[in-house]
């Protein structure tokens, strides 16, 4: 049975750019922002922060809500509703290579809205160019 889950997401600005990573989902890629899958007893700050360090190894203040976006998962065909805060990073260093979870973050790059929006986000991430475009 398929299902809608609760994620949070990081726009981390830095330098007028934001913070994208590039994630390998099963035979295809997409660019998406750092964050996750807010876990039972988790307030979404306190995941936002654990993802973030997890993902890209940061340490941010979350600034305010910016919007929501969503996406369906590949193979579980769960919808993934995604609300995104507009960060600011403390640490500056990324690293990519300390994700407990092993997810499959093959690159990162730090993007102008613009660079952006002009990117082949492939994976359908159509809802969170949207809110790109709103910034």
């Amino acid at each position: 049975m398929r299902k809608v889950l609760t994620a949070v997401k990081a726009v981390i600005e830095k330098d007028k750019k934001i913070l994208f990573i590039k994630q390998v989902l099963e035979d295809t890629y997409c660019w998406d922002l750092p964050g996750g899958k807010v876990e039972y007893g988790e307030s979404p700050y306190e995941t936002l922060k654990r993802e973030v360090m997890e993902e890209v190894g940061l340490e941010i203040e979350i600034i305010k809500p910016l919007g929501i976006w969503w996406f369906f998962h590949g193979r579980s065909g769960n919808q993934i509703a995604c609300t995104t805060f507009i960060c600011k990073p403390e640490t500056t260093e990324v690293d990519l290579s300390k994700n407990p979870a092993m997810e499959n973050i093959k690159e990162f790059r730090w993007m102008s809205r613009e660079e952006f929006l002009n990117e082949d986000l492939r994976a359908g991430h159509d809802s969170l160019r949207e809110l790109i475009k709103s910034l």
